[in-house]
């Protein structure tokens, strides 16, 4: 089934796009929730008359995002959690976490925006994706302490060693 995408939805387009999705999928999901529109010609035409105004709204977007993602990659975030002689965590710091650290700071994330594979389990320093909009997705540095306040020795080295590339060793015959 077409449909016509009033917002924008994750994986599948933007707003005013026109995309195929499965029937099941447009009349239980999509449509109900309003976030699309059966691609009639009734509706077609009537898509095309607010196109103007779909695309001021996305710019609007964009914008907001961009200005969000300037204040957004300024910050470094500071974490300290209970953790082992090796620098491993007892607990983890989640996108949950990181989304309350940058409310504190004053900006609204929904943690679900917050592009963490894994929570973090160790310490040391991580680079952390927030995706705000389809082409805005700045990076945020999160740095992970013992509660102690001081890292370990070994427990840094053995962050750097794992963080770091493994390059392997060639040699000629």
């Amino acid at each position: 089934m077409k449909v016509i995408l009033l917002e924008n939805v994750a994986n599948l387009g933007g707003m005013g796009d026109t995309v195929s999705v499965k029937d099941g999928y447009a009349r239980n999901f999509l449509i109900p929730r309003n976030l699309a529109l059966p691609a009639t010609v009734r509706n077609l035409k009537a898509q095309q008359h607010n196109l103007r105004e779909i695309e001021k709204k996305r710019a609007v977007e964009t914008e907001k995002a961009r200005g969000l993602a300037e204040k957004l990659s300024s910050l470094n975030l500071l974490f300290t959690r209970k953790a082992g002689e090796s620098g491993r965590l007892f607990g983890s710091v989640t996108n949950m976490d990181i989304a309350d650290a940058i409310l504190e700071k004053g900006l609204d994330i929904d943690r679900k925006d917050i592009s963490l594979p894994e929570p973090i389990k160790n310490l040391g320093e991580f680079d952390v994706t927030i995706k705000l909009h389809q082409d805005v997705a700045p990076v945020i540095r999160i740095t992970v302490l013992p509660e102690e306040g001081s890292i370990p020795e070994n427990a840094m080295e053995e962050v750097k060693e794992e963080a770091a590339p493994v390059e392997e060793e060639t040699t000629e015959k």
